[in-house]
């Protein structure tokens, strides 16, 4: 078997395996027998259960980082902003990808070895991607009161309490329409010039 493959079998089962726990606990056995392979094999591509548990993570921040940095590359940082927002949003209203959030915000994966340091590289990767889109607003006038560095938290602050509002299901509103609403905030915030029309 292809060693690549071998390692996706890997994730997928501890995945899997969450799953059926409900995010309470996975042990290596179970992950083995998920996969169908030998220890040996996984001691190829893991040192620990620790290990293997972040690299679940990763794989699922990577992909959710990309898909932000698709969103922010929209053709205006006005659009690309909006399209950012609801790339974060939408997650939570698609059933699949709302459990794949509550797998890796799971008790055992908060719990394994080097996990603080994961998670403030995605938090890092996302900030970056909204320092990069208020630069080029504020570079071609979109975002005239945009202070880049700074403002990015904020909007990222902003989007982290929605997007867990509705995980938790205790938004008062669709995340369609906390997209709407955070994206005009926003947009005001920054001085963009289309602010008035956006978010009602």
């Amino acid at each position: 078997m292809d060693q690549s493959s071998e390692r996706d079998r890997l994730v997928d089962a501890a995945y899997r395996t969450l799953v059926s726990t409900g995010g309470a606990s996975l042990s290596v056995n179970d992950v083995l027998q998920a996969a169908e392979l030998s220890t040996r094999a996984f001691y190829r591509h893991f040192a620990s259960k620790d290990e293997l548990l972040l690299a679940l993570f990763r794989q699922d921040s990577d992909q959710v980082a990309a898909r932000l940095r698709r969103a922010a590359a929209a053709d205006s940082p006005a659009a690309a902003l909006r399209a950012f927002v609801q790339a974060m949003l939408r997650i939570t209203a698609d059933p699949r990808r709302r459990q794949r959030v509550l797998v890796m915000s799971s008790e055992e994966i908060a719990r394994a070895k080097g996990f603080t340091a994961e998670r403030q590289r995605y938090h890092a990767l996302v900030q970056g991607e909204l320092v990069a889109l208020l630069e080029r607003g504020r570079a071609d006038g979109t975002f005239p009161l945009a202070q880049p560095s700074s403002d990015a938290g904020w909007i990222r602050a902003a989007i982290q309490h929605a997007f867990d509002e509705q995980i938790s299901g205790s938004g008062a509103v669709t995340p369609n329409e906390t997209a709407e609403l955070l994206t005009g905030f926003a947009l005001r915030a920054l001085g963009a010039r289309d602010a008035e029309t956006a978010g009602g």
